[in-house]
Formats: structure tokens, C-alpha cells, sequence
């Protein structure tokens, strides 16, 4: 018999304590402006531990007493909210055709951000502009730079890390030659001496849309990335589902059927090579198109070039079937489209998957997802893998967003205010 079990651990006094701060000042960001009283009511803990807590939060400058509230009863009562400006991080979206750097704020509000063209960097080069690119953002900003909690970074998927969680990575080597066992983490935090967090882009993209778009409102729900590949990312219940090795949600690989389109480097054609927009780049170029970024595909687009359109029938109804077995096995209650497909393509891919799959489905199905563009723009990933240095230091579940990759010393902040 194979006996299978998870392990339990046990927390101290100190551990209770930090998480109880996490708590108060969850709470305050979610619901504030609140007084000490509701704090008390809504997180269960005794009044005079929230009055301590909110001591050591108001002396850190993490919150800030407002207006006060009148309520009827007794005295009027100060109202607590959260300084926005108390905390920052950063998010960089990498992909081989771009880099894109953004800062935001502790409540997650993007203030200052950047991007750039790329073609097949090199892994030190795209350190090296990483680098730039977050001391630029912190410059632009003027802030001091103790307030920057850390770096979130992403990469295309899959990617393979090790057991230490920092020292060896493989960001997916087919897809990015070169890419073998470059340690992402360690590089960048020895130049911008900051905690970095990685995460594959697809996933970033999906707590972006979490936490700014659509997927506030939805629990459970697929996202469908389109880059300079094909991805995805799983929300269950409103957390991010890294699966086992923390690539729940590759579907690139899956293998294409009725597609001859072959590349001997890329192996059997799947969904992530024929999605793959430098790749239909060089098609359209090679037949005679202009076609280097989305305005030239909107262009083709609104020409109703025949290349393109076949383009998208043939891909439509290969991701029909992908999106019926993503229905059937996981429910979700939307997918979501995003990534850097032009608006109007993703638009076209929405409208033809919505003739398609009722022919597909069964007809005694009675629930099936909606389907809907994603609303939290091309700066989905950045903004999403933003959110990942402020989660680990302040959320009272640090590794509600994190996948096993990110190691114990970041989860609990080297410059915890706790």
C-alpha cells in the first residue's frame, strides 16, 4: 500500500504575532478606511491586540490615521488607511520581441513604466537591461530607494528551477537558445541588490487580470496568453494554480493536429509555434508583407489579407479544441484573452471560437464558460509579477501568489517591518 501524506508545520508566538500584523493590515487595504473597532469586529482579534498592532503599522508609516467617524455611539472614531506611497515595487515583462518595466505602488497602482523592442538578446544583455531598466524606473519615480520591496520578473514558459530556488534555472531553452541554466535570480539580485521574484509570463498575465481587470469579480477562471508564444495561466478560487513544478497552464506544447507548418529546431508543430508572432512575422514577410509589430497585422488585418485570415481559421480551430478540453476539465467560469495580439485580431479570434464551439458541445450542456477579452491590457504580466515582492512581504499568505521557486528568505522580507 502506497501511503500518502502532506506534511503539517507547526508555527511559534513570533510567527502568530507577524501574521496577525499581515492580517490588520490586509484588512485595512481591502476594506479601509476602517476604524480600530471594525478592525477588532472583522478580523476576531481582541481590541487591544489590533490598538498594538496598529501602533507598530502607524510608527512604520505602512498606514495613516483620517477623518473621523461618527457613528451614533460614544465618540467619534479615527478612521485608519493605507499610505500608499509607504511601499513600491517592480514588475519586468520579458519576452524574446520585448521588455517591459513597470512601478507600482502599494496598492498595486502602476506609476511610472517603460518599454523597449528586443531581438533575441542574449541572456547577459537582457540582465544587463533589466538592471537599467529597474534603476531607471526607480529614478523616474524619485523615491527613496529603501521603499522598493523588491523585483518581480517573468519569463516565457516552461521553466525548470532548482532545488535552491535561485542558483539554476532553465527559462524554457528550446524557446530561448541559450537560456540553459542561467541563474535569473542570483544575477539580478547581485546587480540591483533587491529580492527578485520569477514567474513565467503567462501566469504573471493571469493575476494581473486577478488583481486589476475582470478577474477582481470572477474566482475561477483561464487565462489564454498570446505572445511571442502561446500560454496560460490557471486562477482557482482567486489564487493562482502553479500545478506540481509550477507550469500548470503550458499549453504551447500541446501538439497541433491537421497543421503540416514544421520547424526541425521546434520539433512536432504545436499550439505555441503556430501562435508564435515572430514567427507569423517572418511568414507574412517572406510572401512579400510588411509585417514587423501589431499595427502592421492590424493593417493586414483590416485589408483582409488572405494569409492572415487563413491564419486565423486554421488557429481558431485548433484552440477550439484546446478550449473544450480547458471546459471540461477545470469548469472555469471565464477565459480570458490577452497578451499582444492587436485588439481587433483578438476580437476576430473571440468572435470565431463563439461559432465554433456550439457546434462542438454537447447538446444537454447546460453551463459552459464565457469567453471575454482580457481588461488588463498589454501590461498584464509586468503588472502582475509587480504584485508578487509586495504579496511576499505583506500578504498574511506569502506564498498565496508564489510558486515554489521563490525561496524562505523572500517570503519573510529581509527588511520585514514585522
Amino acid at each position: 500500500m502506497c501511503e500518502i501524506w502532506t506534511m503539517l508545520t507547526g508555527t511559534n508566538l513570533q510567527y502568530a504575532n507577524n501574521y496577525n500584523i499581515r492580517i490588520v493590515l490586509e484588512t485595512i487595504r481591502l476594506q479601509g478606511p476602517l476604524s480600530r473597532i471594525q478592525i477588532a469586529r472583522r478580523t476576531n482579534l481582541t481590541a487591544q491586540t489590533v490598538t498594538n498592532i496598529v501602533k507598530k503599522l502607524l510608527s512604520a508609516s505602512m498606514i495613516y490615521e483620517s477623518d473621523r467617524l461618527n457613528d451614533g455611539r460614544g465618540a467619534p472614531s479615527i478612521m485608519l488607511q493605507i499610505n500608499e506611497d509607504a511601499a513600491y515595487s517592480i514588475g519586468l515583462d520579458f519576452d524574446k520581441d520585448h521588455l517591459t518595466g513597470v512601478l507600482v505602488n502599494f496598492l498595486g497602482k502602476p506609476r511610472q513604466r517603460i518599454t523597449m523592442e528586443l531581438d533575441f538578446p542574449s541572456p547577459d544583455e537582457v540582465m544587463e537591461l533589466m538592471a537599467e531598466m529597474a534603476e531607471r524606473l526607480i529614478s523616474m519615480e524619485k523615491i527613496n530607494r529603501e521603499k522598493i520591496w523588491g523585483v518581480g520578473v517573468c519569463f516565457p514558459g516552461p521553466m525548470v528551477v532548482s532545488d535552491d530556488s535561485v542558483h539554476t534555472n532553465a527559462v524554457n531553452p528550446q524557446f530561448l537558445p541559450g537560456w540553459e541554466k542561467v541563474p535569473v535570480v542570483k544575477i539580478l539580485e547581485e546587480k540591483i541588490s533587491l529580492p527578485v521574484y520569477l514567474e513565467n509570463n503567462a501566469s504573471a498575465a493571469a493575476i494581473g487580470e486577478r488583481w486589476y481587470g475582470e478577474g477582481r469579480y470572477v474566482g475561477t477562471f483561464f487565462y489564454i496568453f498570446f505572445g511571442a508564444g502561446l500560454g496560460g495561466g490557471l486562477i482557482i478560487n482567486g489564487q493562482l494554480y502553479p500545478g506540481y513544478s509550477g507550469n500548470a497552464g503550458e499549453l504551447g506544447y500541446l501538439p497541433t493536429t491537421n497543421i503540416t507548418d514544421s520547424n526541425p529546431e521546434m520539433g512536432h508543430p504545436h499550439l505555441g509555434m503556430y501562435f508564435s508572432l515572430p514567427l507569423l512575422y517572418k511568414k507574412l514577410q517572406d510572401a512579400g508583407y510588411q509585417a514587423r509589430n501589431t499595427d502592421d497585422l492590424t493593417e493586414l488585418y483590416r485589408q483582409k489579407n488572405p494569409m492572415l485570415i487563413d491564419w486565423l481559421d486554421t488557429g481558431c480551430n485548433q484552440l477550439a479544441i484546446l478550449f473544450l478540453a480547458i471546459e471540461y476539465l477545470i469548469d472555469p467560469e471565464v477565459i480570458f484573452f490577452g497578451g499582444r495580439l492587436p485588439d481587433e485580431i483578438l476580437n476576430s479570434v473571440l468572435t470565431r471560437l463563439n461559432k465554433i464551439l456550439p457546434t462542438m458541445r454537447l447538446e444537454k450542456k447546460l453551463t459552459f464558460p464565457d469567453m471575454r477579452r482580457a481588461s488588463a491590457g498589454l501590461d498584464a504580466a509586468a503588472l502582475g509579477v509587480a504584485i508578487l515582492p509586495l504579496y511576499a512581504s505583506f500578504a498574511p499568505v506569502p506564498k498565496v501568489l508564489m510558486k515554489k521557486n521563490v525561496n524562505e528568505e523572500q517570503t519573510q522580507s529581509a527588511r520585514s517591518i514585522f
